[in-house]
């Protein structure tokens, strides 16, 4: 291999590269947008309007994960424009946004199967006595704080949800399959899914394993189907239900959902203050996704040699 194509391939940037430079972009550009957000918890600490002990709280809270999302959306949605457009040549859509066949039933399987997997989480929680219901968010606030909390809680998930997956899902995992075995390209995005969750709140080693899993889990939602469809409906019930829901903390950060809950019990294996991510219960239940996505694609294979039989007789 010569010099020009360690870089170059089909007369453009080789796609590891692309993949290389749009996660570069990606650091730099949160790291600068981010830093008047910085400064204003500096500011807020030394003015004393907040104590030291309570800054974890202030950068968990509602407010600034709000402003967070935003700062993220408006980062990712434009640089994966302008990377697909200007080094890959191609349309932001192509990456697995455009409504094919079959787009539909790929959403609402994603949205039942991350529900039902986070269901059954709770569901073992509360019958080894390791999860308490101690009553519903409408006894302690009113129907219409609920109510936007709900919406808001929907909108940030819908947000997360869509930047995320378009950024690993889409550009890094495809780039990097362009140039190298599959296994390599979801093992690679994965990490970098993972590394990219590493400062969270309360994270654990095995918070960052789930993790790593969980973007395995996700990159196998699109390899099965080709598109991002089935990977964000996964990802944005995962979450919901997790937080608006059952009131878990999602990925460490603390949520305020329709059950009012506390949990016990070993924190290896429920996930203790990072929530069911962090816990041993997530790692099975992220097993069962790839089991049940790899029965998916076996019938899947079936069903298109069966079509294909029928052509060859027709």
């Amino acid at each position: 291999m010569t010099a020009k194509q360690f870089f170059i391939k089909e007369g453009r940037l080789r796609p590891t590269w692309r993949a290389i430079s749009y996660t570069l972009a990606l650091l730099v550009g949160s790291f600068v947008i981010q830093i008047p957000l910085v400064i204003f918890l500096v500011v807020a600490v030394a003015v004393g309007a907040v104590d030291e002990a309570s800054l974890l709280d202030l950068a968990a809270s509602r407010p600034l994960l709000v402003l967070s999302t935003l700062i993220n959306l408006i980062l990712i949605l434009p640089l994966t424009y302008l990377f697909r457009r200007f080094l890959d040549g191609e349309t932001v859509l192509s990456l697995g946004l455009a409504r094919t066949r079959g787009w539909l039933r790929d959403v609402v399987a994603g949205l039942l199967l991350g529900a039902v997997l986070i269901a059954a989480i709770f569901a073992v929680e509360w019958a080894m006595g390791w999860l308490t219901v101690e009553g519903f968010r409408w006894q302690v606030q009113s129907p219409l704080l609920i109510m936007a909390n709900l919406l808001i809680y929907f909108l940030l998930m819908v947000a997360v949800t869509f930047y995320e997956e378009l950024a690993y899902r889409g550009y890094i995992l495809q780039n990097l399959n362009a140039d190298w075995t599959v296994v390599i390209a979801v093992i690679a995005s994965s990490l970098l899914f993972g590394l990219f969750h590493g400062l969270n709140p309360n994270v654990t080693w095995l918070a960052l394993v789930n993790i790593f899993l969980a973007g395995v889990v996700l990159a196998a939602c699109y390899l099965v189907t080709r598109s991002l469809w089935l990977p964000m409906a996964f990802h944005f019930s995962w979450n919901f239900v997790q937080g608006a829901i059952f009131s878990y903390p999602v990925s460490g950060l603390q949520s305020e959902g329709l059950l009012l809950t506390s949990t016990g019990g070993n924190p290896l294996v429920t996930g203790g203050t990072f929530g069911p991510e962090g816990g041993l219960l997530s790692t099975v239940a992220l097993y069962v996704a790839l089991l049940l996505l790899w029965v998916w694609r076996l019938r899947t294979r079936g069903s298109l040699r069966r079509r294909a039989g029928r052509l060859v007789e027709e």
